[in-house]
């Protein structure tokens, strides 16, 4: 549930307390500020859903209005005026200068209660996606500042649907659609009346708990995502456990089905300045989720630092085919382009030259029609699928499925252009 930032701006100390308490019975998050130049830094520090405006303060009501509404065109939060005066032209003024309501002080608590309400029922059902009922990215945004702005200790996790844009080519905006909805199910059925989820884009979205219900919300929602993917996959390619874009003549790298990732981090402001570093922080932890082929998450533990182990340099390339002429311009481009590479001309002697090289990307050729000698020497690869290199598979018998089923990472027919297989190389390094 998402508690909205109410302030109350009056010098009156009664009348505030009295405000204070009717919001609060709400379950919203109420501030009481009496000086003005304090209101003003804390509406860019907290950015409020909405604001109450008495005429107690030190300045024209009407003007002060006026200059809110200014300030925080980017926030558009709702102005409540309240004043003595119940003159019909004191109320069009007010209304007219940007409040978007005005109460008398002698306005009933029950009306107080019930407008108040009303506004920010408004206000927020414009800040919900219609398809998951999560926050929309304003509201996350703004929902991680009030926690770094908060003493509170909260959990901070990350989801994102891995593949779902892929899905959404192949089977279109209406499935994709569907996905959404089921998902925003699981995890609003996972969560509580004290828990907040709300999106950054449409497949990624954040969750704030507490530290003791991160492991059980995320190990749920991974395990309730997988057992209704089914649903949304032909049999065939359910089957497959990967997806088909184009045909046999077409190269393409094989891509997974549907997955949830998840990654959660502890989040206090002593740990982050701003809403951008958890965000970065979060970004860079659920990359590790990327090897898996089910969904999966990882949660963030205070850690234990020794020496600083230098990060590997991945740049070896094993290029296993028979052209010997196709081989050398392959291993000349590689040289080009910064990389190790190493020619093997015998499937016989692969795994010799594999051990001795131990490359990060090997391209393969399917091998004869009748023995499928790259095909074999792909399967045995990716048996340990943990330290597996990247393969790519090159192939004059275009049989894609067959490929990409057996484990191979990038389907290659034969012909090709030497570009393609060079920029494939280079991403397979960066990841």
């Amino acid at each position: 549930m998402y508690a909205a930032a109410v302030f109350i701006i009056s010098k009156r100390k009664e009348l505030s307390i009295k405000y204070k308490k009717l919001i609060e019975a709400l379950q919203q998050e109420v501030y009481v500020i009496s000086s003005l130049s304090e209101a003003l830094r804390q509406i860019q520090k907290i950015e409020p859903e909405l604001l109450i405006v008495s005429d107690t303060i030190d300045e024209d009501l009407p003007d002060f209005c006026a200059k809110m509404r200014a300030l925080t065109f980017n926030v558009r939060p709702v102005i409540i005026a309240v004043s003595k005066s119940s003159e019909i032209e004191d109320k069009l003024k007010i209304l007219d200068s940007g409040a978007d309501d005005f109460m008398d002080e002698a306005i009933s608590p029950k009306e107080f209660k019930a407008r108040i309400k009303a506004h920010l029922r408004r206000y927020l059902e414009n800040s919900f996606n219609p398809v998951t009922f999560f926050a929309q990215k304003n509201l996350t945004v703004r929902s991680l500042k009030k926690l770094l702005a908060s003493s509170k200790f909260a959990t901070v996790m990350f989801g994102k649907i891995s593949n779902i844009n892929i899905y959404r080519e192949i089977y279109g905006e209406i499935a994709y659609q569907k996905v959404l909805q089921t998902l925003g199910a699981i995890v609003n059925s996972a969560l509580n009346a004290q828990d907040f989820a709300g999106h950054l884009f449409d497949d990624e979205f954040i969750i704030i708990t507490n530290f003791q219900k991160a492991e059980k919300i995320a190990s749920f929602l991974t395990f309730a995502f997988d057992n209704v993917l089914n649903r949304f996959y032909s049999e065939r390619d359910f089957q497959n456990k990967f997806t088909l874009l184009s045909s046999d003549v077409k190269e393409e790298e094989r891509e997974s089905l549907m997955r949830l990732q998840i990654c959660a981090i502890e989040c206090t402001a002593e740990k982050y300045n701003s809403y951008e570093q958890v965000i970065n922080e979060l970004f860079g932890l659920i990359k590790l989720c990327q090897q898996e082929e089910k969904s999966s998450y990882i949660i963030d533990r205070p850690k234990l630092y020794g020496e600083v182990e230098q990060k590997k340099i991945r740049d070896k390339v094993l290029i296993m085919e028979q052209d010997d002429a196709l081989a050398l311009l392959l291993k000349t481009l590689c040289t080009l382009n910064q990389l190790q590479a190493r020619v093997c001309g015998d499937y016989n002697d692969f795994f010799v030259i594999y051990e001795d090289f131990m490359p990060d990307v090997v391209l393969i050729d399917y091998g004869s029609k009748d023995y499928k000698e790259g095909v074999e020497i792909l399967r045995r690869l990716k048996k340990n699928k943990s330290c597996a290199p990247k393969v790519i598979v090159s192939s004059c018998i275009h049989n894609k499925k067959e490929i990409l089923a057996s484990g191979a990472d990038f389907y290659l027919p034969k012909p090709y252009e030497a570009d393609v297989v060079i920029k494939k190389i280079k991403k397979f390094l960066l990841n």
